[in-house]
């Protein structure tokens, strides 16, 4: 952080519009960087998680010999959401890794905010829509092969994967939506304010 940037703020501020009660530039900066920083974590565990379960797959693929030609298509299937949910992460990632001194270039650091709540949008309607579709038809044709062999266990298989389907999208997606748009947009709000205050 440039102290001197943080100055030469106060100072202007001071100078211009003494009549104005004056934000602490650092903590607004501390809040901004630590709320990108926990994003970037919690997508970097996501996508961690994502390789591990993906890897997992692939030995379960390799490990196993499966008879039905369905449950071959269906790990093809759930490994093609997966690494559809890699993707997503990485784009997100990426959007955030682009480091951009705020003190110095502010606009450019609200930009970039911006453009990563677009495609954090973009990801969860679109993106989260196909990765759901890719995976759950994937877990219906991977169990057939065990449903066959035991009625009972299959509808049961089937009602709590369905279940479960059906929670995390229509609860869990949806609380995660709104937590993760409340972050970004806070960070944005902050963000415009304090140009509004050095525009002022």
């Amino acid at each position: 952080m440039k102290m001197k940037t943080f100055d030469e703020i106060k100072d202007l501020w001071q100078n211009t519009s003494p009549e104005k009660d004056l934000p602490d530039t650092s903590e607004i900066i501390t809040k901004i960087e630590s709320t990108r920083k926990k994003i970037m974590r919690r997508n970097l565990f996501s996508t961690i998680l994502l390789c591990l379960t993906f890897v997992f797959i692939v030995w379960i693929g390799f490990e196993y010999d499966f008879e039905m030609v369905t449950t071959k298509i269906g790990l093809m299937l759930v490994l093609s959401s997966i690494a559809l949910g890699i993707f997503c992460n990485i784009k997100l990632i990426n959007r955030l890794s682009g480091k951009i001194d705020i003190t110095s270039d502010t606009n450019s650091y609200l930009q970039q905010q911006i453009s990563f709540r677009n495609k954090q949008r973009a990801i969860q309607t679109k993106g989260l829509s196909v990765y759901f579709i890719i995976l759950t038809a994937g877990l219906t044709l991977y169990e057939i092969e065990f449903a066959v062999r035991d009625l009972t266990f299959g509808i049961i298989y089937y009602l709590c994967t369905l279940g479960w389907m059906a929670f995390v999208w229509f609860y869990l997606r949806k609380k995660s939506i709104a937590k993760q748009e409340k972050q970004i947009n806070e960070q944005i709000t902050l963000l415009e304010n304090l140009i509004s205050k050095l525009q002022s």
